[in-house]
């Protein structure tokens, strides 16, 4: 593709794409402007219509319940029942406009007073719309019921229905009444009764009209869009015209230079822009190229041997990554950054010691094959330095199965913020141990490790320890020792922490208090707690919930927007089902 070519192509990606976002931007706003008019509009006159049936039909009901407080209902009770209350019932049918009939019943459920001649004194089973019970003036016990068998062709009434805009009713969410036919597309909103809840009035909008208002811009916007296309390539060829000739020859005095490698040639100036002080400066260039040519010789000899040191470099960096495997990462960068020595020196600090180990795993190794027990558990110490590294562990070593780790050095966030860390980790490796099963009984493996795990937080001696060609970074003390007691106190899946680290998680974590524990050298148990991940606090990042049939391990840290999004609705529809 020639220089020319890709210069047209460039201006006019640079004029046209912008005209396009602008153009399909302001189209999406249109429509959905037009939309949310449309929709709102909708609500506004079906809300104006569901209070003029509510106002009705509470009017109805205010009117049932004045007649049957009307002294004539006594006659009920005397069971004197004559024409006036027939009369009564009448009336308020013609002058509700009613499309359906008032019945007065006793108790036995006969009809002795309508507003239809046709149903007295019989014991047809109606179907109320309202009831009023009426009261004895003695002791204002039932003696009867005003019933209003009710047509829902009367609600009708206050609908105005159109060519692009229908009402319907649906009764108790599944039966449609009064519904002409359906739009191919439509726009619908709904809203129940205030005083009969189980009728839903909905109001459709046909949406063809929306749509066919769409295909008109859609119209204009591709003749716009063609119009504006053309004058953007008019206007870009040219000033193309006028930016590329000098470029152009720049380019055939470039090319001559190359074959011939005579640097007598010279670029002629067309104008005192930007591509005349380019071609100035090339000139300027080609003068002073003789010159630096003969430098480049001499600095040759020179390169030869920088590239003979930066191999050596890259040998010895290779060596440092290599040894870095073998050290903890914090260990390693502060040794190469030179903020700790390679000396024997310790010091004592406040740390939070993690030990963690395999259950049983002396029993495991007799019934598995060497090679898949090397697969599981170098798989099982991958994840779990992963995690550990992760949360800023120091990894002090391994030991078989055994993991021992420490937060608090040679970094440290705070004495509680290291302890907060430490939990979080431990309930991270344990989350991940659920997701590890899964993948190794794909693989065929039966033997499946269970993982315990002890956490104290205590003054430790940190520091390099061994002799002058072999040193080892580490902590000892008691605390260490008493942090692998709590470890080993512990049941399969289970996370124990000291009350030490405790006091200092429980702002964060519900810790459940267990059976001490009494270390050597002590005469008295220690209080130790369960972290339990089946109750979780408001700031808890971590959660770990496992019951009879259930299961669910999640990292809230982990997740992005989306994965959140997408587990709320599975939650929600699992809340549904149950």
């Amino acid at each position: 593709m020639s220089f020319r070519i890709k210069i047209i192509s460039l201006i006019l990606s640079v004029g046209l794409i912008p005209y396009i976002v602008i153009m399909v931007y302001s189209g999406n706003i249109l429509r959905d402007k037009y939309y949310d008019n449309t929709h709102q509009e909708m609500q506004t006159q079906l809300f104006l219509n569901v209070e003029r049936i509510d106002q009705y039909l509470t009017t109805l009901k205010r009117d049932m319940f004045f007649i049957s407080r009307l002294d004539v209902m006594n006659d009920i009770f005397s069971k004197d029942v004559d024409r006036r209350i027939a009369n009564l019932l009448e009336e308020k049918k013609r002058e509700l406009k009613l499309d359906g009939n008032f019945h007065l019943i006793d108790k036995s459920g006969k009809i002795l007073a309508s507003s239809d001649a046709k149903m007295l004194f019989n014991a047809t089973k109606i179907t109320p719309f309202f009831s009023v019970d009426i009261k004895s003036p003695f002791d204002e016990s039932i003696i009867g019921t005003l019933v209003l068998e009710f047509s829902l062709k009367n609600i009708t009434n206050f609908f105005e229905n159109s060519k692009d805009r229908h009402y319907y009713i649906i009764l108790d969410k599944a039966k449609t009444l009064y519904k002409t036919d359906s739009f191919k597309h439509e726009i619908h909103v709904s809203k129940h009764l205030k005083s009969k809840q189980n009728i839903e009035i909905v109001l459709e909008q046909n949406q063809d009209v929306f749509l066919n208002l769409l295909k008109k811009y859609e119209n204009w916007f591709v003749v716009t869009f063609v119009i504006g296309a053309f004058v953007i390539g008019i206007i870009a060829l040219f000033f193309i015209n006028r930016l590329i000739k000098p470029i152009i020859e720049l380019s055939s005095v470039v090319e001559e230079i190359t074959k011939k490698q005579d640097y007598s040639y010279q670029v002629k100036v067309y104008s005192n822009d930007e591509i005349g002080k380019l071609s100035s400066s090339f000139n300027k260039m080609i003068v002073g190229m003789s010159n630096i040519l003969d430098k480049l010789k001499m600095e040759a000899k020179n390169r030869e041997n920088l590239v003979e040191e930066r191999a050596k470099n890259e040998m010895l960096e290779q060596l440092s990554t290599k040894l870095s495997r073998y050290l903890s990462p914090q260990v390693y960068e502060s040794i190469f950054s030179g903020d700790q020595d390679v000396t024997l020196t310790s010091k004592r600090k406040k740390l939070t010691i993690f030990f963690s180990d395999i259950v049983n795993f002396t029993d495991t190794t007799d019934t598995m094959e060497s090679e898949d027990l090397s697969e599981l558990l170098n798989d099982y110490l991958n994840e779990m330095t992963i995690i550990a590294l992760k949360y800023g562990a120091t990894v002090d070593k391994y030991m078989g199965d055994s993991i021992m780790l420490f937060f608090g050095d040679p970094h440290s966030n705070g004495i509680k913020e290291d302890a907060v860390a430490c939990v979080n980790m431990a309930l991270s490796m344990r989350s991940r141990m659920n997701i590890l099963h899964e993948k190794w009984r794909e693989k065929g493996f039966s033997k499946l490790f269970q993982v315990r795990i002890g956490i104290h937080t205590g003054y430790c001696t940190v520091g390099n320890f061994g002799s002058k060609d072999r040193l080892e970074y580490t902590i000892i003390g008691s605390s260490v020792n008493l942090a692998s007691r709590i470890e080993t106190s512990a049941n399969s899946d289970e996370i124990l922490i000291s009350e030490e680290t405790k006091l200092l998680v429980s702002d964060n974590f519900v810790c459940k208090e267990v059976n001490g524990i009494i270390p050597k050298g002590l005469k008295r148990p220690i209080a130790l707690y369960q972290v339990d991940s089946n109750l979780v606090k408001k700031d808890m990042k971590v959660l770990d919930i496992q019951k009879n049939g259930f299961k669910l391990s999640c990292n809230i840290q982990t997740l992005s927007l989306k994965d959140k999004d997408i587990l709320r609705e599975e939650l929600s529809s699992l809340i549904k089902k149950l």
